[in-house]
């Protein structure tokens, strides 16, 4: 066998396993969904339900909002940045009906906060 063909058999796997990283980081991406990064400035209110927080946007919409560190700022008016969740049917039936009496005729968003920054301390 002549050297050039040894040298391509020696080099064949090597350029496979190099592609392997490249492959498996391009699957991870393809199974991630394809939520988009959100923010909405508005007052923290309090929700019925124990542990619940919404802001009403200046789109119209309420934002159901899911987070640690939302309590301290209740009433004060607030950014905050997350991506939207989903919820499963029965945990949105059961919180529909407080949802619908917070929100009026607004749509609602389930809004998961990755961070949030106050604006003031009041609402106004």
């Amino acid at each position: 066998m002549s050297n050039l063909k040894r040298l391509a058999l020696l080099l064949a796997p090597l350029v496979l396993l190099s592609l392997v990283p490249v492959l498996a980081s391009a699957q991870d991406n393809m199974g991630m969904s394809n939520k988009q990064s959100m923010s909405v400035t508005g007052c923290l209110k309090q929700g019925t339900d124990t542990g619940g927080y919404y802001i009403m946007g200046d789109d119209g919409k309420m934002y159901e909002l899911m987070g640690k560190g939302l309590s301290a700022h209740v009433n004060h008016k607030v950014m905050v940045t997350g991506m939207q969740e989903t919820m499963s049917e029965s945990h949105e039936q059961k919180k529909m009906p407080t949802e619908k009496s917070e929100a009026g005729n607004a749509s609602i968003v389930d809004m998961k906060v990755t961070n949030l920054k106050m604006v003031s301390e009041s609402c106004q």
